[in-house]
């Protein structure tokens, strides 16, 4: 049986924020779920989708580069909307300044890793693609093939980096509005 610590005296019911905050916390929290559902939709629905219903890893790969540009673009388009938002919020929000400032960073790395997908290493994985045609032509002691191998995990843990991030810029964001 569980017994609750907090003293009636101390519950103090959350002020009415005016419509303008609301709108910004739903903005916020909307933004949020485009980003971050369109990359866990991503990686754990398309992708995986896509290399074992394809007839071939050299299509499936086709498909999965154009959405990944996609989920790219909406991060670059998405994160600097976030921090936007973030700023309009910043006397709003109850938590403590270290939580606000954690929230901004962990948006900065989601955008990183969103700059660092699109710019370099998306960019890579095309010009080694067009280098070659068929990535699964190559044995896979191919020094193309490697850098390819590489590059497709970094890419992977970029799409993680962010997506953790993600969450937790989440739970701090709602954890700050049911604190009010």
């Amino acid at each position: 049986m569980a017994v609750s610590t907090v003293k009636p005296e101390t519950l103090k019911s959350a002020p009415a924020a005016g419509f303008g905050v609301q709108m910004l916390a739903f903005a916020e929290t909307l933004l949020l779920a485009l980003w971050l559902g369109g990359m866990v939709f991503f990686s754990f629905a398309v992708a995986p989708s896509a290399f074992s219903a394809l007839p071939s890893r050299h299509l499936a790969g086709m498909i999965v580069n154009s959405t990944l540009g996609k989920i790219e673009v909406i991060g670059l388009t998405v994160g600097p909307l976030l921090l936007l938002v973030q700023a309009a919020l910043w006397r709003a929000r109850s938590s403590e300044g270290r939580v606000k400032i954690i929230r901004l960073s962990l948006i900065a790395v989601m955008i990183a890793c969103a700059a660092l997908s699109r710019f370099w290493i998306s960019t890579a994985l095309r010009e080694i693609r067009n280098r070659i045609g068929n990535i699964d032509e190559l044995p896979v002691i191919d020094p193309l093939r490697v850098e390819f191998n590489d590059l497709h995990q970094y890419s992977v843990a970029l799409m993680g980096a962010a997506m953790t991030a993600g969450i937790v810029v989440l739970f701090l964001s709602v954890r700050s509005w049911l604190r009010r």
